[in-house]
């Protein structure tokens, strides 16, 4: 690279090594123990380096903690700390805040199975503050009163929780500062992802697992991960990460708007494209400008981000969980209006183990929403349809990845504090030829960026009619004309946050 370029830089990308790839990520995860969940882990990942409040949910035993270790797996062993459950000190955790507070990472557990005391600390942490206390020294202060003293846990960089749904003895509903701030990623709890888990244990027990990725390459990969340089950017009053296309991002609408949500999960993926940015940063423009670094997004960290998050981020928007999906489909296949009991005992028969709780607060949530509406009152129980407002979740998402590069190479040159060499330099190298080229994170093919549509293929598949998701069977079974005591006539549902319980 030219020497007038790199003086501007803060890394030559020329004179560095390649970040692992996120294919190299996912088959290291492998190694771990991960079956499937190859969307759930990765996106776990880039929430780990800077992700704000993320919260996985499924059936208990689901796999929720497995996911969220193979991520942490990637990472060096003192990278998060992890919050054990039970302990019925005010203080311990107060006391031991030096310690906690050196970790930016933070994994609370399984929300319903919290104490009392962390419950207070990890709700600021919700809300996106610190978790304070008042504590008064007895050993000084004006007339013998003690002074008091404030003692702090910052609010991590980022938090993990998890949510088992057929937990009867909890509710999101008391957890109104998670609601507003989390990112939720449902599990896998089908027949075939149980089976599939079954398998990967017998080839263990059989020892005949073959590692994707060896024991020199792990630690690379590794030490890579916990070096990224996050805290110069995450928060920081001088330095940031500058998307050149992110107006055209917002302007071709990939997420529905019908929602307020949408408004809290635009900002998400937008800090989501940066993110991966900094994952990549050893190969991407740091710009010194001097009154700050400008580290520079590119149309391939735009891909990797709606590869690994797309579909996430427009099921967030929609307000729609995996039951709920599940649910849509089912009354979009079926030719007649049925029950709750129904849809769960149809639902199980198709391999997709979903409570009775579920299928209830799933209705409550659509209902609100105006995804579907009560088809009959029979007196004992209710029957539900699809209403006419569910034609949104078709919502075409696929970005148009010739318009994002065509805006990044002519937003590059608007960027405050860019000379016009490092521009036309970025242009060059990210915005043509090669630089439109990126390594799919599940096959770990090299492809062309502005000739991939799979995105929208996945969210068709998501939000159309597709029973073969539940290994090619059909969803119905017998219809019951049992009632059900779930289907008695209810108040008016609420609406109850992006996890749509």
């Amino acid at each position: 690279m030219k020497a007038e370029i790199v003086e501007h830089l803060v890394i030559d990308p020329d004179e560095t090594e390649q970040p692992p790839s996120f294919f190299e990520l996912l088959q290291l995860a492998k190694d771990h123990g991960l079956v499937g969940e190859e969307d759930t882990v990765l996106t776990v990942t880039v929430a780990a380096v800077r992700g704000g409040l993320v919260i996985l949910y499924g059936i208990s035993r689901g796999g929720k903690d497995m996911v969220i270790e193979a991520a942490l797996s990637l990472f060096p062993d003192d990278y998060s700390y992890e919050w054990s459950s039970g302990s019925d000190s005010k203080t311990a955790n107060y006391y031991d805040a030096e310690r906690l507070n050196q970790y930016d990472v933070h994994y609370l557990g399984d929300l319903a199975r919290m104490d009392e005391e962390t419950e207070k600390i990890a709700k600021p942490w919700g809300e996106g503050k610190d978790a304070e206390r008042k504590k008064t020294n007895m050993t000084g202060g004006p007339d013998g009163e003690g002074d008091v003293d404030t003692q702090i846990l910052y609010c991590p960089r980022t938090t993990f929780a998890t949510i088992a749904t057929d937990n009867r003895n909890f509710d999101l509903n008391d957890w109104p500062e998670f609601q507003k701030r989390a990112f939720m990623k449902g599990v896998d709890g089908t027949k075939s992802q149980t089976e599939e888990i079954l398998r990967r244990k017998a080839l263990e027990h059989a020892d005949r697992v073959e590692r994707n990725i060896s024991p020199v390459d792990a630690a690379r990969i590794r030490e890579y991960m916990g070096s990224i340089p996050v805290d110069q950017f995450h928060e920081h009053p001088n330095n940031k990460i500058v998307n050149p296309a992110s107006l055209n991002i917002i302007e071709q609408k990939p997420l529905p708007t019908e929602f307020a949500e949408a408004r809290f999960d635009g900002d998400k993926l937008l800090g989501f494209i940066e993110t991966v940015t900094l994952i990549r940063h050893v190969n991407r423009f740091t710009v010194d400008t001097g009154r700050g670094l400008k580290m520079l997004t590119t149309p391939n960290d735009v891909w990797y981000t709606m590869k690994i998050l797309g579909e996430n981020m427009v099921m967030s928007a929609l307000n729609l969980t995996d039951e709920d999906q599940a649910i849509l489909r089912y009354l979009r296949e079926s030719n007649d209006t049925p029950t709750k009991r129904d849809i769960q005992q149809d639902l199980r028969a198709a391999g997709y183990n979903i409570q009775s709780k579920d299928v209830k607060r799933s209705i409550d949530s659509m209902l609100d929403r105006g995804y579907i509406r009560i088809a009959s009152d029979g007196g004992t129980s209710y029957t539900y349809t699809l209403s006419e407002f569910a034609s949104i979740t078709t919502h075409k998402v696929g970005l148009d990845y010739d318009e994002i590069v065509e805006a990044a190479a002519d937003g590059i040159y608007k960027v405050p504090g860019i000379p016009e060499e490092v521009a036309d330099a970025y242009v060059e190298r990210y915005c043509e030829g090669n630089g439109l080229f990126a390594i799919d994170p599940y096959t770990g093919e090299e492809v062309d960026i502005t000739e991939d549509n799979s995105l929208q293929e996945a969210v068709n598949e998501a939000t159309e009619d597709v029973a073969e998701i539940f290994d090619d069977e059909p969803f119905f079974g017998n219809g019951s004309d049992e009632s059900d005591n779930d289907d008695q006539p209810e108040a008016e549902a609420q609406t109850q946050g992006t996890l749509a319980d």
